[in-house]
């Protein structure tokens, strides 16, 4: 092997160095230590004196030979495999190795750059490769800390928790998580500039956040809302392939791909403090207000040729979304109703909106696509209620009643022309069979519940359990007019606790209605 073979493979190591994009050498320097790199460089003259050994010994220093081994490898051998080493630990390493530890200042400082460098795409693909798994396994571990006293907290004594925090970062991968969760996937910037191109990230990462611990209410919400504004068509994939179903978001998981919804709801405890609820409410709110081209597709006569449609409107997608997050709360109780009440805003704004002026047909089961909209709602709070009585729990029974309530007021108060005598018919029927179909289930906790609530509601639609009834001759001219359409037949047999003479004694007549 000759001096100028050694020089032609590391000329070539190094032109290959060369030609690598600045931004990719800063990002391999990572993974290598001041004293790696150190001893690369003085590998480099190590080299070179192998090479020239022979030379150095015959013309120089002739007393070098006391370090030659008869029989051993020539020095250039030794160059030669030297070489090589120096070549192959770099790729070996950075293929197959981490990060030293040294630079994880420097690693955040160089993803700092690039997100201010717009490389959204690069920051991205090293936070899936090299972190995002670790920073899933970080949040899960804050979840499962231990809880921390008030009076420690005011002391400042450490306690069990902060040893316990110490030990989850102590892993080098956990401490590189921690970090870039902390100063890159929190980052505003960050958030609204890849939320909605790579809501897979996101959604890796909040399926850490197990209990309330570990929840993160500004980072969520703002994911979120960049995933609504945008009408994010993943999420509407992910609604699309729940909507209709009866099972939970955990289980629909294990048959389908549903990450984004799956970290955003599985957990009901860290959802509830994520306020997952607010963005999409307010959204939906704003939409309502403020969108002239939702409201025109709104007033238009429903058409089954338009529903594909309607995934478009950002109430719709509020809608479905707000079904399936307050459903998993009934199969695990978050203790929060997770704002479910904007229900009531979307019903009054869905009736302001309806022209008074209009051809409607009335008797359509939902003449407008904003028809359409108060009609999901209403189903959908049956639903609930159905699923509470199937759970046989009476988690969010009461709160789902309370916003029925006001529903049921706003469409009564309606004029005639927007909300027509049939419409309002209809929805208070619904809201009869179920009242009635619960009272076969006299030891469900979930339909007992709901028939004493749903009493009240029929007492006070507005306020249910507060404030002073009011009672509107519109209501009661709605409600009478309802129960004289009501099927009352097959609630009048045995085995239903004669509920039909027990609705009359407890509604009907304190409402001074006909019987």
């Amino acid at each position: 092997m000759q001096p100028s073979d050694f020089l032609t493979i590391l000329g070539l190591a190094l032109a290959v160095w060369a030609i690598i994009p600045s931004k990719e050498r800063r990002f391999i320097l990572l993974f290598f230590s001041k004293f790696e790199i150190g001893v690369f460089i003085a590998s480099l003259f190590v080299i070179h004196y192998l090479m020239s050994f022979d030379w150095i010994i015959t013309n120089w220093f002739p007393c070098l030979s006391i370090f030659t081994v008869k029989n051993g490898l020539p020095s250039s051998t030794w160059a030669y495999i030297l070489a090589l080493t120096i070549i192959f630990f770099p790729i070996v390493k950075v293929s197959f190795g981490y990060f030293s530890t040294s630079r994880l200042k420097r690693m955040i400082t160089l993803y700092k750059t690039y997100l201010k460098e717009n490389e959204i795409d690069l920051l991205v693909n090293y936070i899936n490769k090299y972190h995002i798994t670790d920073i899933h396994k970080y949040l899960q571990g804050i979840s499962h800390l231990p809880q921390k006293e008030n009076i420690d907290i005011i002391l400042r004594r450490r306690t069990e928790k902060d040893n316990a925090s110490d030990k989850l970062v102590e892993p080098q991968r956990t401490l590189f998580a921690s970090w870039v969760y902390g100063h890159i996937i929190q980052d505003e910037t960050f958030i609204r500039k890849s939320a909605n191109k790579y809501p897979e990230l996101f959604a890796t990462a909040f399926s850490g956040m197990e209990t309330k611990e570990a929840s993160n209410q500004d980072l969520v919400k703002l994911f979120i809302e960049c995933l609504f504004e945008n009408k994010n068509q993943l999420l509407i994939q992910e609604l699309k392939i729940m909507n209709g179903t009866n099972s939970s978001v955990s289980e629909m998981n294990k048959e389908y791909d549903i990450p984004i919804l799956f970290s955003l709801f599985a957990h009901t405890k860290s959802a509830s403090a994520n306020y997952v609820w607010y963005p999409v409410g307010e959204g939906g709110v704003k939409s309502l207000k403020h969108d002239t081209t939702q409201r025109e597709f709104l007033i238009k006569k429903c058409d089954h040729d338009l529903e594909s449609e309607l995934w478009n409107q950002k109430i719709y997608i509020a809608i479905v979304y707000f079904n399936y997050m307050v459903r998993e709360t009934i199969y695990r109780d978050s203790e929060c109703h997770m704002w479910l009440f904007y229900f009531r805003h979307f019903t009054d704004l869905l009736i302001e909106i309806i022209p008074s002026q209009n051809e409607y047909d009335e008797d359509s089961v939902y003449p407008s696509f904003a028809h359409k909209m108060i009609y999901e709602q209403f189903s959908i709070m049956k639903d609930w209620l159905d699923l509470a009585k199937e759970q046989e729990t009476d988690n969010r029974v009461i709160d789902i009643i309370r916003c029925l309530g006001w529903c049921v007021h706003s469409i009564c108060q309606a004029d005639d022309a927007k909300i027509s005598i049939s419409f309002r018919r209809r929805r208070l029927d619904l809201i009869l069979s179920t009242y009635f179909e619960f009272s076969y289930y006299p030891d469900n906790i979930g339909a007992t519940t709901t028939r004493q609530w749903l009493e009240r509601l029929f007492l006070n639609p507005k306020g249910v359990d507060f404030g002073v009834p009011e009672i509107t001759n519109e209501y009661l001219t709605a409600l009478q007019n309802a129960w004289d359409e009501f099927d009352k037949v097959p609630y009048e047999y045995h085995g239903n606790n004669n509920s039909i003479q027990h609705f009359i004694t407890t509604v009907i007549k304190p409402l001074g209605l006909n019987g």
